[in-house]
């Protein structure tokens, strides 16, 4: 069964700065970051989506993407967070 929601990339404040190393296009500012995803997860809710903030940590995703080829911007983000959402929804249905 494929999961039938939004993994949205979230991100630890104490960890912005490894973030902002590792991708040049990596917003700056955590707090305008926070605001602005804190806004698209509320309205993603208000219109039923089914959205799940997904923690990323940096060392796993870097290797994740270091095993898959892929780069350490937007895209490669999202596609992690989707990945790391279905493996939390599949758990889930076992439980």
């Amino acid at each position: 069964m494929k999961m039938q929601g939004v993994g949205v990339a979230w991100f630890r404040r104490e960890d912005w700065p490894r973030w902002c190393a590792m991708d040049p296009d990596f917003q700056p500012d955590y707090q305008h970051w926070l605001r602005r995803m804190e806004a698209t997860f509320t309205q993603l809710q208000a219109k039923g989506v089914p959205a799940v903030k997904v923690l990323i940590d940096p060392d796993e995703f870097l290797e994740w993407s270091n095993a898959n080829g892929r780069g350490v911007g937007t895209d490669a983000r999202s596609t992690y967070a989707a990945l790391k959402a279905r493996q939390l929804d599949d758990r889930e249905r076992r439980h």
